[in-house]
C-alpha cells in the first residue's frame, strides 16, 4: 500500500487553450477496461501524456510501471481527481498520486501546452516532503522541501 502524496494543480491561460485542455484531460487509464458505469477522471493522466502502445501491449508489472515512474514522475497517474474549480481561464484540479508528486508530468504538459502555465503544490507527509512545481514551456522550476 502506497503512502499518498496529495497535489493540487492550476492550469492558466487563454479561454480557449484552458478550455481544449480541460477536455483532452478527461478520460480513463489504459491497463484494464473501466466497468460501463465508471464516469472518466476529469484528469487523466494517459489522456495528456499517452503510454506507446508498444508498452501498453506488455504486462504493466513487466514495463507499464517503470514507464510511468520514468514519464510522469510517480505511477498510475491522478487517483480520486476532482476538477475543483474552473474559471473560464483558470482550472482549479485536486487528486492523489502514490509516493511521489507527477513533476515528470508537468514537464511533458509544458511542450506539449506552452501557451498554458501550470502549478502544482503538493505534500507527502509519510516520505517527509512537500513543495511547488512551475512549467510553463520548457521553463521548468521545483521548489522541494523535506522534512
Amino acid at each position: 500500500m502506497p503512502n499518498w502524496c496529495s497535489n493540487h494543480l492550476t492550469v492558466k491561460g487563454e479561454y480557449e487553450e484552458v478550455q481544449r485542455f480541460k477536455v483532452k484531460a478527461v478520460g480513463h487509464g489504459p491497463w484494464d477496461t473501466p466497468p460501463a458505469d465508471e464516469k472518466p477522471s476529469p484528469l487523466n493522466f494517459h489522456s495528456l501524456v499517452p503510454i506507446p502502445e508498444k508498452i501498453l501491449s506488455q504486462k504493466y508489472e513487466d514495463v507499464g510501471h517503470d514507464w510511468e515512474v520514468a514519464n510522469w514522475g510517480c505511477r498510475s497517474g491522478a487517483s480520486d481527481a476532482e476538477l475543483i474549480d474552473d474559471n473560464g481561464s483558470e482550472l482549479f484540479y485536486g487528486f492523489d498520486t502514490p509516493w511521489a508528486p507527477p513533476t515528470k508530468f508537468l514537464k511533458h504538459l509544458g511542450n506539449l501546452w506552452p501557451g498554458l502555465k501550470f502549478l502544482l503544490e503538493y505534500e507527502e507527509p509519510g516520505m517527509g516532503l512537500k513543495g511547488m512545481c512551475k512549467v510553463h514551456g520548457n521553463h521548468y522550476e521545483d521548489h522541494r522541501i523535506e522534512f
